[in-house]
């Protein structure tokens, strides 16, 4: 019977604390939304040193409506802000929130492109790490790998996407802004070849093609397959080849084959 009681008692006691814990942030939760805003504070995060959003584009989207200090925190629509803050096509994430200080906080995150793409209609976007296009800005560039040459995709087209999706990955043939990307993922992967390569070209026969950025040669690597096998060959040729016949003696080097190495000399 006591340990019964005891047992009532403990749970009477749990009771009253978790009520009196929702109480009371209830009555905090109420004291904060009271409290009007005293200044608007704006971090932008960037980790690779991009300038394609600054703090005064955000604030002038914000602040479209009317100054925000002075207002009760309760009465800003976070969740509106927000959503105004991403229409801005250089932010990828943003997070807007009071604190218990009564500022409100505006944290924003831009996209982050990996290359731009000039296709045939001479129209110029960013592709970014997830695969979204994003437009190109008047204030800044980036340096970036161009892709550039019988690429017939569009901006409208928003993003990577594989038209293929359903179809095994043994018959499926990506499109060729989906190769590009690839490539120029793997490229972005290793510091070597991305301090050496300038530009991606895609050729007449919608084969792939680097411009790097020591030597007149360019190279073909035909599609995707075999990335690695194929730049693996191309450092071999570079130290073992190149190094020692000089690095303007060829035109062209071509990986497309399987196993091969195919130079064309400069015609003298």
């Amino acid at each position: 019977m006591k340990n019964k009681i005891r047992k009532i008692l403990s749970f009477c006691f749990w009771v009253l604390v978790a009520s009196g814990t929702v109480i009371l942030l209830g009555f905090v939760n109420e004291k904060q939304q009271a409290r009007t805003c005293k200044q608007v504070l704006i971090d932008i995060h960037d980790e690779v040193d991009h300038e394609f959003v600054e703090e005064s584009d955000v604030r002038d989207l914000i602040t479209k409506g009317g100054p925000l200090t002075g207002k009760p925190l309760g009465s800003i629509n976070t969740s509106l802000l927000e959503k105004i803050i991403l229409s801005n096509p250089f932010v990828q994430r943003a997070e807007v929130y009071s604190t218990v200080d009564g500022n409100l906080k505006v944290e924003v995150w831009q996209r982050n492109p990996v290359m731009r793409v000039i296709n045939m209609r001479d129209e110029q976007f960013y592709i970014d790490t997830e695969g979204n296009f994003m437009p190109v800005c008047d204030k800044y560039t980036t340096p970036v790998i161009v892709a550039s040459g019988y690429i017939f995709n569009s901006f409208t087209e928003m993003k990577i996407d594989n038209h293929a999706a359903e179809i095994p990955d043994s018959l499926r043939i990506p499109r060729v802004i989906n190769q590009v990307y690839a490539l120029v993922q793997f490229i972005a992967a290793d510091s070597f070849w991305t301090a050496n390569t300038e530009q991606v070209y895609v050729n007449e026969h919608q084969e792939l093609e680097l411009i790097p950025r020591i030597g007149q040669h360019r190279i073909i690597l035909g599609d995707t397959t075999n990335l690695e096998d194929k730049f693996n060959r191309l450092m071999v040729f570079y130290k073992d080849g190149l190094s020692k016949t000089g690095w303007n003696n060829y035109s062209v080097i071509n990986l497309k084959y399987r196993d091969q190495v195919v130079c064309t000399k400069i015609k003298s």
